[in-house]
Formats: C-alpha cells, structure tokens, sequence
C-alpha cells in the first residue's frame, strides 16, 4: 500500500528538520507508539498500538534510520514489527521531505510504501489509509506542541 501525505509545521527548516530526525522525540508525537529501547543511534525498538474499525493490534517494531540527507531534508526509514500475538506483522519504507515555505514555515512530505498482514488486514483493511491519515493529523498537531 501506497499513502502520500503532507503537512506543515510551524518552525523555520533550521529548527524543524532536526526535531523531525530525532526518533525518540517523534516517536512521542505518534498516536500509540513509544520507544521501548535505543540499539543505536540509528535503530530503535517501539512498541506501537492501532485501531483499525473493530481490531485493535500491538506490534513490536524496529525502526532503522536507513538514510538522512541534511543538504536536501530527505530522509528513510524503515520500519518492521511484528503483531504482538503473532499473527502478522507490517513492513514500511517511509521517505519524508522537508522544505522551506514562503511563510517561515516547514512543509513536509511523507511517501509511505507498506506491507501489512493478519487480522487487522481481513476485518478493518479498507479503512487502513483513513486511519494512517488521521495519525499523521495527530503527529502533525502534537509536533506543533514541541516547537
């Protein structure tokens, strides 16, 4: 599954693309997810919660840093987990943009390119974009709250 979506933040690029690569501090503004360890200063470990229609699933994930462009503000990362009760799991390649807008603001681009398996597929699997769009909502409200 494909999900493109955007938003902006209101910070200057200087201020902003930092706060957007500090995963444990952006972890924090997710519906749902936290931080359950540091493996390196590129791969954490989170446990991660999500309501899809009537399924509600856990996963543990790893999150990797795969590539971070400070010329250019783009950014990989790559998550994996694995459903808590063993019966799926969810892979995602997400790459994130940011760039100056003309107001003193940030404007920031996600493409997110996954694969999700298990019941939260077969019961809630059409309303998966709806719910990730309103968690980027929610991410880009709790991160205005931090800067």
């Amino acid at each position: 599954m494909i999900i493109e979506d955007a938003f902006d933040v209101a910070a200057p690029i200087d201020r902003a693309w930092p706060m957007l690569m500090d995963v444990p501090r952006m972890a924090a503004c997710i519906p749902g997810a936290e931080i359950t360890g540091v493996i390196d200063p590129k791969n954490y470990r989170a446990r991660v919660s999500v309501t899809v229609g009537p399924v509600k699933v856990g996963y543990n994930t790893t999150i990797t840093i795969e590539s971070i462009d400070d010329v250019s503000h783009t950014a990989t990362i790559g998550v994996r987990g694995d459903e808590l009760k063993g019966r799926g799991g969810v892979r995602a390649t997400i790459v994130s943009h940011a760039e100056p807008a003309s107001d003193g603001r940030t404007h920031v681009t996600l493409h997110t390119d996954s694969t999700i398996s298990g019941p939260i597929v077969s019961v809630g699997g059409r309303l998966i974009e709806s719910v990730a769009r309103k968690t980027i909502a929610a991410f880009a409200k709790n991160l205005a709250g931090l800067l």
